[in-house]
């Protein structure tokens, strides 16, 4: 990753600078004004370069929306802001993630987590709105709890 990027939870003051992010992207934008809904941004300097959200149901969260300005791919970013999403999740008592990709985003399997079948997901988040609507893609990875 880029020495100079930051990863940290957003803000109200963000909310345009992600909206802006995820339409560069190709991704809907409509996802940051809902309360369920946790955003982290990578920053560099002032500007947002990418973003993540999470979405918690139960023991599991969602990570979704992820996306990064063209420019500054390849640096790993999105690895680390999954990974800040995931230890946000954890610390909120999250034992299980479900990482929704679409498109041509190539996030790789993260860490020590562990893929497991469709089958095993939680039911809520089967049936979660964002699931059945944005379903792109899908890996549902257990949170190690050491």
């Amino acid at each position: 990753m880029m020495r100079s990027v930051q990863i940290r939870a957003a803000g109200e003051t963000d909310w345009a600078a992600i909206a802006e992010v995820l339409e560069c992207c190709g991704l809907p934008s409509d996802v940051v004004d809902q309360a369920l809904r946790v955003f982290h941004i990578a920053v560099l300097g002032e500007r947002v370069v990418g973003c993540a959200c999470s979405e918690q149901y139960g023991e599991t969260v969602v990570v979704r929306s992820i996306g990064v300005l063209q420019e500054y791919r390849d640096h790993q970013i999105a690895t680390h802001l999954i990974g800040s999403v995931l230890t946000r999740a954890r610390a909120d008592g999250c034992t299980k993630a479900v990482l929704i990709i679409a498109g041509q985003l190539g996030v790789r399997n993260h860490g020590d987590f562990s893929l497991s079948e469709l089958e095993c997901m939680p039911e809520e988040v089967r049936l979660s709105k964002a699931f059945v609507r944005r379903f792109g893609g899908w890996r549902t990875l257990k949170i190690p709890t050491d």
